[in-house]
């Protein structure tokens, strides 16, 4: 029988949450890396061109970190299947 206790489907939405939150850093920081690739590294100045890696960088360890998140929400949804 399913937890209908008030607590639990709190708990249930906040997790919910922070699952679509994930999913929409992921697709924020795809966006980022595709408008960042877009600049020639040709035309800029090297503190220019080295401040564009830093949030290259930065934004690649964040989609990873994101995408880390979901995959363990992946793992929960299938072990609770089983």
């Amino acid at each position: 029988m399913a937890d209908r206790r008030p607590e639990k489907a709190c708990e249930q939405a906040c997790e919910s949450l922070k699952q679509q939150d994930y999913e929409v850093a992921v697709k924020h920081c795809t966006e980022a890396l595709l408008s960042l690739s877009q600049y020639p590294p040709a035309h800029l100045l090297e503190p220019c061109q080295a401040e564009l890696d830093r949030i290259k960088i930065e934004t690649l360890l964040y989609r990873i970190a994101s995408f880390l998140q979901l995959k363990k929400y992946g793992q929960a949804d299938e072990d609770c299947r089983h």
